[in-house]
């Protein structure tokens, strides 16, 4: 008997990992920063962790050091942008500008997207974003 499911396949989640440095910190981060629960840990000490927020879910995992800042320059953390569509993203950018994260000012990019940024653990970038029919604030 086949257990392979009938169908095509299709996708149905994405959840990104980001590897960082101090797992502990990236994990008060996102919960106390950024309104995420902590919804798993692993290890002891841990090793691997993943918060979640509105059903959005990010993992975490703590390489060896020597290792991440060896083969993840902290230049290179530019072009890793995580990207979150939300709604309401002008409440969320004063959500967070009132608990002292530095969020870069609210824009709308020529693509139709009202945005912001975080700058996230270990400098990774965190975008936050909605749809809208506003004029562009900025042309690339």
């Amino acid at each position: 008997m086949s257990t392979t499911p009938a169908g095509p396949a299709r996708f149905v989640n994405l959840r990104p990992m980001l590897a960082v440095t101090d797992l502990s910190g990236a994990v008060r981060f996102f919960v106390e920063k950024l309104g995420f629960y902590c919804s798993a840990m692993h290890g002891n000490p841990s090793v691997w962790a993943q918060v979640e927020r509105d059903g959005v879910e990010v993992m975490m995992n703590a390489p060896p050091l020597e290792d991440v800042r060896r083969d993840v320059p902290r230049s290179s953390r530019d072009y890793q942008i995580y990207y979150f569509d939300v709604t309401g993203v002008a409440a969320l950018h004063a959500e967070f500008a009132a608990k002292g994260v530095a969020v870069t000012p609210l824009r709308v990019a020529f693509y139709g997207m009202k945005e912001f940024e975080v700058r996230g653990p270990d400098a990774s970038w965190l975008w936050f974003a909605e749809p809208t029919d506003e004029e562009p604030t900025e042309c690339e």
